[in-house]
């Protein structure tokens, strides 16, 4: 299954599940572990191609061969690249163009699934795993995989939760620093500089390294070894982590909530077909104003309806009286959009044609003209016909063939 265009185009649109606080998980015996993902895309429906796991005495990771060609915007941002080879496909790495190993998505999964069943050690309750992420989107993808091969009722018997490293950065660290992204958290609590995290592995390693930290508290003084020192296993650091664990069965929840906002979002292609055709910043805007729709219940059908019973006001009615979570220039954005597609004398709203400055001011750069040419202008007679410097010119009536063989007939006549 190789990715079409249209997903490409539309990956900056591509919604993402939306973020709740975190339910938590009653204190017990847990096990921390630190987990990242690579994909191809942040959508629900986008491929693992990277799984990786952390903890000071054992490390997981394995690559995965996807269906699909990685997005260009997770190309950049993993460094990793889907080749076609004639029959074979591959994943090369493109900051050193090397071919990397891989596996299918199944295999990938079960040998997860069995290192996290042999790491689990005398956490009883289960294994809580631990990301970062300012946008949550890979335990969606991960269930999601793991439902594909009915791989998910193993994987609730060892694991209990996930916790994003990010809300708990954002919770400890909000008086102290502004940003709460991996790479500032690593640089500010880890002494950390210029680290690449565009691999899964060492993402993971950072969010366990960082999850230590904090709960260790704000000590001037923390090196690698205290985080190597830990286990996962010690009360405090899972008391830490408690409070910001969601249980997969909240997480699945979400899940389900999410794929009844597309199924809402979707009734809307039509009226918002153009708008996620233009440039990016006008198909997130545009995805914005189909997802304020969406999460107030109102589809396609609803909106029809209302403008079939009482044509624009109706439409005014229903934004201004189920549409709390608007700004007002949103609701008047959205209500031109439909009234606009609904009314057949009206010309529906299309994006903003780009405007480059200077575009129309432009004058025609013209050709120099250099000495040489100058001075053969100035040198040259009026006759073009008559240049002594043109080696073709064209030979005189007295001397051409033609008049010759013109004279001879003459004398024979």
């Amino acid at each position: 299954m190789v990715q079409n265009e249209d997903s490409v185009s539309n990956e900056a649109s591509a919604p993402i599940i939306p973020e709740k606080p975190a339910r938590g998980v009653p204190s017990g015996k847990y096990r921390l572990v630190g987990w990242e993902i690579d994909t191809t895309g942040r959508r629900l429906i986008d491929e693992i191609c990277q799984i990786a796991a952390y903890t000071p005495k054992s490390q997981f990771s394995q690559y995965i061969m996807p269906y699909a060609d990685i997005n260009p915007a997770f190309v950049r941002k993993h460094a990793l690249r889907v080749v076609n080879a004639g029959k074979y496909r591959m994943l090369r790495d493109i900051k050193n163009n090397q071919f990397i190993k891989t596996k299918s998505e199944i295999s990938a999964l079960i040998d997860f699934l069995q290192w996290l069943e042999e790491n689990r050690g005398d956490a009883s309750d289960g294994i809580i795993l631990i990301y970062h992420e300012a946008k949550k989107g890979s335990p969606g993808m991960l269930l999601e995989a793991l439902r594909r091969y009915d791989l998910l009722d193993r994987f609730n018997n060892v694991v209990k939760g996930f916790a994003n490293g990010f809300q708990i950065a954002s919770a400890k660290c909000g008086k102290t620093t502004k940003s709460f992204t991996l790479r500032i958290m690593a640089k500010v609590l880890l002494n950390k500089d210029g680290n690449d995290f565009s691999s899964a592995k060492d993402r993971a390693r950072t969010t366990y390294e960082i999850a230590v930290h904090l709960a260790q508290g704000e000590k001037q003084e923390l090196d690698a070894k205290a985080s190597g020192d830990s286990t996962g296993l010690e009360p405090h650091l899972i008391d830490f982590v408690c409070p910001f664990t969601n249980p997969i069965s909240a997480e699945e929840e979400e899940i389900v909530e999410f794929k009844d906002l597309l199924k809402i979002q979707n009734t809307f292609k039509p009226v918002f077909r153009d708008l996620l055709g233009g440039n990016r910043l006008e198909r997130k805007h545009a995805s914005h104003l189909r997802r304020l729709l969406a999460e107030n219940n109102i589809n396609y059908d609803k909106l029809k309806l209302a403008y079939d019973t009482d044509a624009k006001d109706g439409l005014d009615k229903i934004l201004k009286n189920e549409v709390a979570n608007a700004e007002e220039n949103d609701l008047k954005e959205l209500l031109e959009i439909l009234d606009c597609f609904f009314d057949p004398e009206k010309k529906p709203v299309q994006p903003k044609v780009r405007f480059y400055p200077n575009q129309n001011n432009r004058r025609p750069r013209q050709r120099k003209i250099s000495n040489k040419e100058k001075s053969k202008k100035t040198s040259a007679p009026n006759s073009p016909n008559a240049s002594s410097d043109n080696p073709t010119d064209t030979v005189s009536d007295a001397t051409s063939p033609r008049s010759e063989t013109e004279k001879q007939e003459t004398v024979v006549a």
